[in-house]
């Protein structure tokens, strides 16, 4: 079985890897006994809880996930630096990037907190399923889940965003390595099991939550990440958009993501396999862009499940079609990207960069085997 190519060279981290200041070390006793409890309840698949945390108060909710709106064009002063709003308060608040590994599998349906996140990508992990990488910067939660293991595409993702926070599940002992070897601050639910808690409401592993003022505690960087998108609040000339009401994305047979544009919210609203994408609140999942990103996929080398699927890792170092959703349009062009340190450029036919809409952007990492549908408005 054919391994990955290179992502590209890893820029070494200046300093020791824990020179950041980080929450103290449990003993290994306790450690290994709260890493086999962990194990123990999920191959049971036990759904009791273990002790709800009291989540940390949240920042405000953004009013809307809907695009640029009149306020928001008007508005002065700082801007969030993943979305282009602005900063709740007027401030930008002094705390890195941070990600959280959320489940898209029909029994992890509907997620909690996705609507306050920046960014959201879209992976295809193993068999005909994808999982979401939710990264929150300006808005938190005080419920992000339910809470799944990491995968070999989320360090390549992450490492754009410099020092970010990742919480997440385990994983296998590669992709786990991956992630304590990169500049990432390592969040793993089997080391900081306490920051975490289980409902009783849903059976494991879907029944794990966190909250975003816990795990962005274990940081004491306090330092925004630089945008990694460029945004404009109107639509730029000569990009060559069409007016699209939707785009389709067929990722197999069994799985497909509509995106809809709806002009009274100035926002493309989700739906998987026709039914509308709906959080725990009952809110449907939107965004002001959608980025789709289409990826070659090679098989990982390793098993990801107890069925033996081995993982699909999806290229985003080099370059590849591009399409991205904003204000009713489709705009084509090729994505770029020399190594994952850096942002993913997106570009127009023309080689100009395509600017965003400032608000919640999703990426899709569709693969070329997929299929993208696009319907005029």
């Amino acid at each position: 079985m054919p391994s990955p190519p290179s992502p590209g060279p890893r820029a070494r981290h200046a300093g020791p890897r824990h020179a950041r200041p980080r929450r103290r070390r449990r003993p290994a006793l306790h450690l290994g006994l709260a890493f086999l409890g962990a194990l123990v309840l999920a191959a049971i698949g036990l759904g009791v809880a273990s002790g709800r945390l009291t989540a940390p108060l949240a920042p405000p909710p953004r009013a809307s996930s809907a695009g640029p709106s009149a306020s928001a064009v008007a508005a002065s002063g700082p801007r969030c630096p993943l979305s282009d709003e602005p900063a709740p308060g007027g401030v930008v608040p002094a705390r890195p990037a941070l990600a959280i590994k959320v489940g898209n599998n029909p029994s992890a349906r509907p997620q909690s907190g996705l609507s306050e996140a920046d960014i959201v990508y879209e992976e295809p992990i193993e068999g005909a399923i994808t999982r979401l990488l939710a990264v929150f910067q300006c808005h938190g939660a005080p419920q992000v889940g339910p809470v799944r293991s990491t995968r070999w595409i989320d360090v390549q993702l992450l490492e754009q965003f410099g020092h970010p926070v990742f919480g997440f599940a385990g994983g296998i002992d590669p992709d786990e390595a991956l992630v304590r070897d990169s500049p990432v601050v390592d969040a793993n639910f089997l080391r900081d099991y306490d920051l975490y808690y289980r409902t009783d409401t849903r059976l494991a592993p879907n029944n794990l939550y966190v909250a975003t003022a816990s795990l962005w505690g274990l940081d004491d960087a306090r330092t925004p990440p630089a945008p990694v998108f460029s945004f404009s609040t109107s639509l730029p000339k000569g990009l060559g958009a069409t007016t699209t009401a939707s785009a389709t994305l067929t990722w197999s047979s069994i799985y497909d993501v509509t995106w809809t544009w709806d002009p009274p919210a100035e926002s493309w609203l989700r739906a998987v396999n026709g039914t509308a994408d709906l959080e725990t609140s009952g809110r449907q999942l939107q965004a002001a862009n959608v980025v789709i990103l289409r990826v070659k996929t090679v098989p990982g080398p390793y098993s990801e499940d107890a069925e033996g699927d081995v993982g699909v890792h999806s290229i985003t170092v080099g370059e590849g079609p591009l399409t991205v959703l904003r204000n009713g349009v489709a705009i084509h062009g090729i994505w770029q990207r020399g190594s994952i340190q850096e942002p993913i450029r997106l570009l127009s036919a023309a080689g100009t960069t395509i600017p965003l809409a400032p608000g919640p952007t999703w990426v899709e990492l569709l693969p070329t085997t997929g299929q993208l549908q696009l319907a005029g408005g």
